[in-house]
């Protein structure tokens, strides 16, 4: 009866383990690709447009949105 007991607890482990467990990892993952899709806005310190902090040009610290902010700035 115990012997019983056990393989249905087995059984019942694996099956939550196939069903629920792939699927945290399954939206871990996919908010990790949220994070490194999304890029952080900065904005340009002379005209205030917001421009992408890859896309920016940075001189002393501040961001400019183009060569021509920073040569006002």
């Amino acid at each position: 009866m115990i012997f019983k007991w056990l393989i249905f607890g087995v059984i019942v482990y694996v099956i939550y383990a196939i069903f629920f467990k792939d699927k945290s990892i399954a939206n871990s993952s996919s908010s990790d690709k949220k994070d490194k899709d999304s890029e952080e806005m900065v904005e340009c310190c002379v005209c205030g447009t917001f421009v992408s902090s890859k896309e920016a040009y940075i001189k002393n610290g501040k961001f400019y949105c183009s060569k021509e902010c920073m040569q006002k700035g």
